[in-house]
């Protein structure tokens, strides 16, 4: 089904607004433009699998409604852009979700599964991903390209079932609880405040403090430039031709014409804005001067870090998932650190939070205290064994 008047969208709407669980997917372009361009929403639910056109109907108000549900689950595969754009159109977080591929990792099918393997682990089918590279805001659309974005949710439904079934069978479905609230908190898709924009630059520390104010205000105003033109923020200036600019803070528009990479057309359109932001950094008080987060120079005992990382891959191995999804190294490195500095934090981290806690945190933090140890038993398998367990002794 295709829909490309809002008479038939409100029709659909209607037909869907009973529903208790909704597939969505989105297709959109974002090569050149600081937006997402929609090009097309996909939901199915109930016998009902359809593409809505936002091109075509400019008010999408009744799917938006829709939406808002908070009785109506959202289902997507790999969520975070599809929900980026939906909050942009709504003004508010899509709730409750469920991400297809955030379940699979919990249930041990992979990290960050692809849709094309995960319909064909539950379904058996392969679906062609030959419209990967279509430009979706183009007119018209095939019927090949309408029947691949309808694929996207014509088979979700299923995925969906079978990951809800597994979830129970393994006692896993508060694990996702804590997995997806990163997915329906507004400061997800909330953008980085314009005055920290600057720490996104390569090379950036290499700034005097008077000159990273200067970056400050630059990179503020590029981003407001690229929101106004709706265009890449480094198609009006590239980071290297920026933090030049902020390294020199030229005074006047010769001083600009040296910098290199600095297009004559843009100089010729930004040049004033650009001489205003770098007067605000030079005049910057000195209280107002923005500081780099310190770097995190801290370095556990030799093979600590390595230690804690085979017990997550001997604790992955029991829970049949991902070690990654347990703890990657980052996570080790910020817990031993964390340990190290103030043993009374130690719960407040990221692996002492929800199922984390006893799926690995307790874990890591009974080996850091000296009370576990790893041993290699009889069959030659990693096991994890109490510092006073006879077993311990005995194994080799």
């Amino acid at each position: 089904m295709y829909i490309t008047t809002e008479e038939d969208l409100i029709a659909l709407c209607e037909r869907l607004k009973q529903s208790t669980v909704l597939a969505l997917d989105t297709e959109f372009v974002r090569e050149k433009t600081y937006y997402h361009r929609l090009g097309l929403i996909q939901v199915a639910s109930d016998g009902v699998c359809a593409v809505i056109d936002p091109i075509q109907i400019r008010n999408l108000d009744p799917f938006l409604d829709l939406i808002r549900n908070p009785k109506t689950t959202k289902v997507f595969h790999a969520a975070r852009q599809d929900l980026e754009i939906l909050y942009r159109l709504s003004g508010d977080v899509v709730r409750p979700v469920f991400d297809t591929q955030i379940a699979a990792s919990v249930v041990g099918w992979g990290q960050q599964i692809s849709f094309l393997k995960i319909v064909h682990k539950v379904t058996g089918k392969k679906i062609h991903k030959s419209e990967t590279y279509t430009d979706w805001c183009r007119r018209p659309l095939s019927e090949n390209q309408i029947e691949y974005a309808l694929d996207d949710v014509r088979y979700l439904f299923p995925v969906y079932e079978k990951l809800i079934k597994v979830l129970r069978k393994l006692s896993r479905e508060e694990w996702l609880a804590d997995e997806f609230k990163f997915l329906e908190d507004p400061e997800s898709f909330e953008p980085p405040g314009p005055k920290k924009l600057f720490m996104r630059i390569k090379n950036v520390r290499s700034l005097a403090p008077r000159n990273l104010a200067v970056m400050c205000e630059l990179t503020a105003w590029r981003q407001q430039e690229a929101q106004t033109r709706d265009c890449l923020a480094k198609h009006i200036i590239r980071d290297e031709s920026l933090l030049e600019i902020a390294r020199k803070a030229p005074r006047d528009e010769q001083g600009l014409d040296h910098i290199r990479g600095f297009h004559r057309k843009e100089a010729a359109r930004s040049s004033k804005e650009i001489l205003a932001a770098i007067q605000r950094g030079l005049k910057m008080p000195e209280d107002q001067i923005p500081r780099l987060p310190e770097l995190d120079v801290y370095r556990s005992p030799p093979g600590v870090e390595e230690l804690l990382a085979a017990y997550v891959q001997v604790r992955a191995a029991e829970l049949k998932v991902e070690p990654t999804v347990l703890a990657d190294r980052k996570k080790i490195h910020d817990f031993v650190k964390c340990y190290d500095q103030n043993k009374s934090s130690i719960e407040e981290h990221f692996l002492y939070r929800g199922w984390r806690k006893e799926g690995i945190g307790t874990l890591l933090h009974s080996v850091l205290k000296g009370e576990r140890c790893l041993t290699i038993s009889e069959e030659g398998q990693l096991q994890v064994l109490p510092m006073d367990s006879d077993n311990s002794k005995s194994s080799s």
